[in-house]
């Protein structure tokens, strides 16, 4: 399956690495991209684990208690929407 990131999504995922690496550590930057990184394998071989968000044809995964993901399913290509904090005000 390929996997495709959009350009919010990339600037949102450096946004949190640098929130990480400058309110904690390098440890904690780490743990949240093994985190991200196995939750994408995850969808990729399951492709619809994560509940369905508010918009048709998207699903919200929880990556940790701050953060979640929001991709689709479209043509055998998994697209990674965006990056968000859980208690943030969003559309998703």
């Amino acid at each position: 399956m390929k996997i495709i990131w959009s350009d919010l999504a990339k600037e949102y995922y450096l946004y949190i690495i640098e929130q990480l690496y400058e309110k904690w550590n390098i440890q904690i930057v780490e743990k949240f991209e093994i985190e991200t990184i196995s939750l994408i394998q995850n969808i990729s071989q399951h492709n619809y684990i994560c509940p369905q968000s508010k918009i048709n044809n998207y699903h919200k995964c929880i990556i940790n208690k701050h953060i979640s993901l929001i991709y689709r399913i479209e043509n055998q290509t998994l697209q990674i929407i965006t990056l968000l904090f859980n208690q943030s005000d969003h559309l998703y």
